[in-house]
């Protein structure tokens, strides 16, 4: 994620040098102003662009979970008899559907500051925490739904000629924010061939997030354009329930993990006020 959220600094561009450029450039009109005297493009001024400072933005996509650990051998206790297995937060969850929305407002024709509100949902599948006293132990897993607020700084590169769209604008996104997460547990727990009680996990909780995502946008119509964009996601670690696995009991510790990594493909518009 270092890499992706570097590589924002390397496409810094200044002013409005990109105006013509790309078969739909015009388009772009609302973000980066129209020159009123030549001379000023000539000299790489900006004083008389009219920039759209505000934007309306939104998107719809889904999330690729990838890792790490959901739950964790090596962080449970040893006690005889029980035997622990380790489960990734990809066979934990299914992959997960995002909604946002937001606004971001123009520093200048290439860099934006964005704020968006977003909600995540990834179902639960079956999981196996491994045997005690000769018997396995499984149950399903709760979904992982999250809400949250994120802070964004992107920069957009120069317009690129394409086909059947004309031009497409790159960019480059790094996130911060947190989201809320609902408690997460085990239903339909079996012990062997008998039905056992659900088992906590973790408790609701606030986690830390962050993203460096990537994509491009073109034009639609005056004042809206649409885009896709990936790039990895994270979010930080679960809060342990203590009265699930409290120590002492058979798998007790298995539930010290919860961070999770994604990957996210996105699509997504935005209006120009």
């Amino acid at each position: 994620m270092r890499i992706v959220l570097l590589s924002a600094a390397a496409v810094a561009l200044s002013g409005c040098s990109w105006l013509g450029l790309g078969g739909n450039s015009g388009s772009y009109g609302h973000d980066i102003g129209t020159y009123k005297a030549s001379s000023h493009h000539n000299q790489g001024g900006c004083s008389d662009c009219q920039l759209s400072r505000w934007n309306m933005e939104g998107g719809v996509g889904t999330e690729f979970v990838t890792g790490p650990n959901f739950l964790r051998a090596s962080q449970a206790n040893a006690i005889a008899g029980t035997t622990v297995r380790s489960t990734s937060m990809e066979d934990a969850f299914d992959k997960g559907l995002r909604y946002e929305l937001g606004g971001s407002y123009a520093r200048n024709p290439n860099q934006k500051i964005s704020v968006t509100g977003y909600n995540t949902q990834h179902n639960g599948n079956r999981v196996n925490l491994g045997t005690t006293a000769g018997q396995a132990v499984s149950g399903d897993v709760s979904d992982y739904d999250s809400w949250g607020v994120e802070v964004g700084l992107r920069q957009y590169a120069l317009p690129i000629k394409a086909p059947l769209v004309k031009s497409v604008r790159p960019y480059v996104e790094g996130r911060l924010g947190a989201a809320h997460v609902d408690d997460i547990g085990l239903s339909n727990v079996t012990r062997g061939n008998a039905a056992g009680a659900d088992i906590a996990l973790y408790d609701s909780t606030w986690v830390p997030t962050a993203a460096g995502l990537i994509g491009v946008e073109t034009p639609v119509f005056n004042r809206f354009t649409m885009g896709v964009e990936t790039g990895i996601r994270y979010n930080g670690k679960l809060d342990s329930a203590d009265t699930g696995l409290s120590a002492g009991q058979p798998f007790a510790g298995l539930n010290n993990g919860g961070d999770k990594w994604s990957v996210p493909l996105t699509l997504r518009g935005r209006y120009r006020f």
